[in-house]
């Protein structure tokens, strides 16, 4: 409906339009990863505090925690970490992380969340006595506060894709040979969105002039993948890895490997690449207390034979 506002006024005639509606398409950025192997339809990420089980510590009750992390990284997995991090109240507890990747945002806000903390991590995995060897956590081990008993180990854990980015944040970060450390492409999806708005505005002097503007509905129309990052992605992605100590050779690792592929890296070439800090295992990182000076964890972590215990 068009109507002149000002008939008096033939030098400013008006047209204003009522309830004029637009629609816009919108692209929504979804910055994540595909994962490998079907992995997508793996359980999100579960953090959970283990007290130390293992036989070289149990008979003197003086086993030291760590923090578990197994699982695909989701959006909501910062939330997560966040408040196991604030239930300890400042302790700061080793990370075991193993994991197939997942969300490339959760995983380096994750990063800069234990970074800040000066939290070390391991690519491991965490078992208890409790639980039958095909499901290492399971619920008939968990208290009722969700920490368990547990030890650590390597054999078959694994941190593809997003996670390196995640492992990233450690202030120490180690992985054993018989852990894998990979990474490929970050797919991004773009979810196309058609977006309906009540566009209310009035022609002055031959110009249009909006005059409101309100959301009335939106549909989903589909999403595309690409694996190309365009200039902004790739400098956020070499800048995060520059103020995490890492190498921003391992962008080029990524963008090189397809996405349905997984490049290995093997402990020696992590070394190198700064994604690791030492050489050293999760049994050892989560065993290494009161560190001195420059004293490596593999050097902290010795300890003495265990004394039989009775029973046992």
């Amino acid at each position: 409906m068009i109507f002149c506002l000002f008939p008096q006024r033939v030098a400013r005639c008006c047209q204003r339009a009522l309830w004029f509606l637009t629609t816009v398409f919108l692209l929504l950025l979804s910055f994540t990863s595909a994962e490998a192997s079907g992995a997508a339809a793996g359980q999100s990420m579960d953090f959970v505090l283990v007290h130390g089980d293992m036989a070289w510590c149990r008979a003197d009750n003086n086993c030291p925690d760590w923090i578990s992390a197994e699982g695909q990284i989701m959006a909501d997995s910062p939330k997560k970490l966040q408040k196991l991090l604030k239930r300890l109240g400042g302790r700061k507890l080793p990370i075991i992380v193993s994991s197939p990747g997942g969300d490339v945002r959760a995983a380096m806000e994750m990063a800069y969340a234990i970074r800040k903390q000066k939290l070390a991590i391991a690519v491991g995995r965490t078992r208890s006595r409790d639980c039958p060897y095909a499901e290492p956590i399971c619920s008939a081990a968990r208290t009722k506060d969700g920490s368990i008993k547990g030890e650590t180990f390597s054999l078959g854990a694994i941190c593809f894709s997003a996670c390196p980015l995640f492992f990233a944040g450690g202030a120490e970060r180690v992985s054993s040979p018989f852990a894998l450390l990979g990474v490929h492409q970050i797919t991004t999806t773009y979810s196309e969105v058609r977006v309906q708005y009540r566009t209310e505005y009035e022609m002055v002097n031959g110009k249009r002039k909006i005059l409101s503007k309100r959301e009335v509905g939106r549909k989903f129309v589909g999403k595309h993948d690409t694996t190309k990052l365009d200039r902004r992605q790739t400098a956020r992605l070499v800048d995060f890895l520059e103020e995490m100590g890492v190498d921003k050779s391992l962008v080029d690792l990524m963008l090189g490997t397809a996405p349905t592929s997984i490049h290995l890296i093997a402990q020696m070439d992590a070394l190198k690449l700064r994604l690791t800090t030492e050489l050293a295992a999760a049994d050892q990182l989560v065993a290494a207390r009161d560190c001195k000076g420059k004293q490596s964890i593999a050097e902290c972590a010795a300890r003495p034979p265990a004394s039989p215990v009775v029973g046992e």
